[in-house]
């Protein structure tokens, strides 16, 4: 029976990409079949209240366009198909995320010599649970804000911009935890440094003093003579708790707003947050100051970096300066191997300021083979 269900699970796929009149309904029927052998509850988990608003708006917006740009009829058949197809799709979909190993999706691929694509594959089968569990949570949040036994159809852009962002740290947390176990397929390494300077990880969970260590390692450096550029990113608290951060360049003390609390309905990428572009100019600045015999520091690199984005550009300039005695990153643990493959480095000096009885003792310490004797 399980091989039966799928194979109608295969079919289905097929069928909802065959442009017949009658594929539609097909599909929906080979879909419900499958689940039907291979889970019967994945119904009630794939065709939830928001998910069917999504599919219905869609079918509608379709129905719409091309009643308007052909003939009514044209219209309600079109709207028709995009609805039965995105049904069936939903039910495949919750199937695929329980059914489907993704391990074996990317060894398969692998085989292919698509290696990018089956890691990717794989990966978005993971997410797939965690978006409809996000899904649901996001939209009982939304009516208990507004007072309402449930929220209404002007409420989508925000559920759907909770969902994208929420989508986002998924694939970072997937592509860090596919890191560990050796896949750098989704990497974007920036190519060997023409210089390879020290490389100090500083990590440690949220909240144990990470970004405290780099600034008494940065003032105890700086007391002796040794140059420091880069960046440290500090929280701002006021009496309702963090309401934002500041960058401080270690060169010059100077401060930047980079981030303001404003709350969840004006934040941006799905945070609390709205993140000013002047802050991180001022942190790129501060990277410019490296110069030969330079500890760079940078707090913190973090997923969008890992892609190419953010401050990295700015980074890899500073790295490729001749001369810098070493960088200094705060990097979470899930991505460290990550970080390592983007900038292409052999080594580094790993210090868990969680486990240090004196984190910047311990820091300073991965420092000294690049270091005066008197540090």
């Amino acid at each position: 029976m399980k091989r039966l269900g799928t194979l109608l699970a295969f079919v289905a796929v097929a069928l909802a990409f065959v442009p017949h009149l009658l594929a539609p309904p097909l599909t929906v029927l080979a879909a419900l079949c499958a689940s039907l052998l291979l889970e019967p509850a994945a119904v009630k988990r794939a065709w939830r209240l928001p998910a069917l608003l999504l599919v219905l708006v869609a079918s509608a917006l379709t129905a719409l366009l091309v009643g308007w740009a052909a003939a009514p009829a044209r219209g309600l058949a079109a709207g028709a198909a995009v609805l039965l197809r995105f049904l069936a799709l939903l039910l495949l979909a919750a199937l695929a995320s329980r059914h489907v190993d993704a391990e074996a999706v990317q060894r398969g691929a692998q085989r292919l010599g698509m290696t990018r694509l089956g890691l990717a594959g794989g990966l978005a089968l993971n997410a797939l649970p965690h978006l409809g569990e996000t899904a649901r949570d996001a939209w009982t949040a939304l009516a208990v804000r507004r007072s309402r036994a449930r929220p209404r159809v002007g409420d989508l852009p925000r559920l759907a911009e909770v969902l994208l962002a929420h989508t986002a740290r998924v694939a970072e947390e997937a592509a860090a935890a596919a890191a560990l176990r050796g896949h750098h397929a989704l990497a974007r390494p920036g190519g060997p440094l023409p210089h390879v300077p020290l490389v100090v990880v500083v990590t440690g969970r949220p909240g144990v003093g990470k970004t405290p260590a780099m600034r008494g390692a940065a003032a105890a450096l700086q007391e002796r003579g040794v140059s420091v550029a880069g960046f440290v990113q500090v929280p701002v608290w006021g009496e309702g708790g963090k309401g934002g951060y500041v960058v401080r360049d270690l060169a010059s003390g100077e401060e930047r707003t980079l981030a303001v609390k404003v709350g969840e309905e004006r934040g941006e990428h799905g945070t609390p947050f709205r993140f000013e572009p002047a802050g991180f100019a001022f942190a790129r600045a501060a990277l410019d100051r490296a110069r030969a015999g330079s500890v760079l520091i940078l707090d913190e690199l973090g997923p969008v970096e890992l892609r190419g984005g953010g401050h990295m550009p700015a980074v890899r300039r500073a790295l490729a300066r001749p001369g810098l005695a070493a960088v200094v990153a705060t990097v979470r643990p899930a991505l460290i191997p990550s970080f390592l493959s983007h900038l292409a480095v052999p080594s580094a000096v790993i210090v868990d300021v969680e486990g240090a009885a004196d984190p910047v003792k311990a820091l300073l310490g991965g420092l000294a083979p690049v270091l005066p004797p008197a540090v």
